[in-house]
């Protein structure tokens, strides 16, 4: 039976990409009004077609091909057309098999439910990985670099190491490390080794965006920490960001409902702490229990050293580009998970990839000044 023609378009809604049995890939895929737009890739553009063609070919056609496309869909869009209704088939022949309610990643291939046992949880995508589908399928999946798209960053494709001075900085990024380590109590003693592993993704060689690192911020980055390296890493840096994470930061709420949380952190401030000298003494003070989310760390060497060593290995991948070892990179492109939620007034596991590509597309016209469409 074929589907009605408001449930053919609120399917194609879940497809964000396609390839063509030739190879040729089609990304951005959405519902426009009367249209499906896509960008070929390479492309940067978007081409469309109109909803009515598409749901006639396929409506009357159940072998669809460009050949056979061309009788329905106007203009040269017959491949992407002929694609689209092969992600649709696997769709609904996958429904077929599992039920109703599954998931679609953002290549179009499906989330298989998890079958569950009583009493255990259901396993689902996580935020970080869903972030990167959702920028993928903005950018060009072939741009993109990260281990939650399957494709690890290594040592190859970029210097980062957990020692400042190994960058080469000009001075006056040297001082600034100098000031940062000081406010965050470390005694300086790192190894030289390399985090390019904990990097959250690169895009590289992208005709607009460039080759930049791509981070996504959870709860755990903004603490007290944090806001101590913004503060000096604003004399630096251009303010792209810095400000919108210094406010995060300053939220009492977000800190306690949110940062706390995610840190393991039991006990809750009743003041907001102005540096991160006064919440490691209110850690101390507050006899919290020392788990791995605030043991001490080489270069930190007290309690809640864990908490000064992220925001440390933050403030490496926000001037990384400042170092003649990353010659080719420019600033980096960060996204906090609570400005996606603060958008939609959402928990971010709740938002559709649709949602996510939208403000990522907003984020980077505003912010950044980097427009894709």
């Amino acid at each position: 039976m074929k589907l009605t023609k408001n449930e053919f378009i609120r399917r194609l809604n879940l497809i964000s990409s396609a390839t063509s049995v030739t190879g040729k890939t089609y990304r951005a895929i959405r519902v426009e009004g009367r249209y499906v737009t896509f960008i070929r890739r390479g492309k940067f553009s978007p081409e469309e077609i109109h909803i009515d063609e598409l749901y006639d070919l396929y409506v009357h056609e159940d072998v669809r091909n460009p050949t056979i496309a061309k009788k329905y869909i106007s203009g040269r869009s017959q491949s992407p057309a002929a694609a689209i209704l092969d992600v649709l088939d696997k769709h609904i022949e996958q429904e077929s098999i599992q039920g109703p309610g599954e998931e679609a990643t953002a290549d179009g291939t499906d989330i298989p439910k998890p079958k569950t046992l009583a009493g255990t949880k259901k396993k689902r995508t996580k935020d970080e990985a869903r972030f990167f589908q959702a920028f993928s399928a903005l950018a060009g999946k072939e741009f993109i670099v990260s281990k939650s798209i399957g494709k690890p960053i290594t040592q190859s494709d970029v210097f980062l190491s957990d020692n400042y001075l190994d960058y080469d900085f000009d001075h006056h990024v040297i001082d600034c490390y100098k000031s940062i380590l000081q406010a965050l109590n470390s005694d300086g003693s790192f190894s030289s080794a390399s985090l390019s592993r904990y990097v959250d993704g690169l895009v590289i060689g992208h005709p607009v965006l460039g080759t930049r690192i791509v981070e996504f911020d959870e709860e755990q980055h903004f603490t007290p920490a944090r806001k101590d390296t913004l503060k000096f890493l604003k004399t630096i840096l251009p303010d792209i960001y810095v400000s919108e994470y210094l406010n995060i930061c300053n939220d009492p709420d977000y800190l306690n409902d949110a940062v706390l949380k995610k840190n393991r952190i039991k006990n809750r401030l009743s003041i907001l702490p102005d540096t991160h000298n006064e919440f490691i003494q209110w850690l101390q003070e507050s006899d919290e229990r020392i788990s791995g989310y605030i043991e001490p760390k080489k270069g930190f060497d007290y309690p809640g050293g864990r908490i000064a060593q992220r925001a440390y290995y933050d403030s490496l991948r926000d001037t990384a580009h400042l170092s003649p070892k990353n010659k080719s990179f420019q600033a980096p492109l960060r996204f906090a998970k609570k400005q996606f939620e603060d958008v939609y007034n959402q928990n971010f596991k709740d938002l559709s990839i649709d949602q996510l590509r939208y403000v990522l597309m907003n984020q980077l016209n505003a912010r950044y000044e980097l427009k894709l469409f």
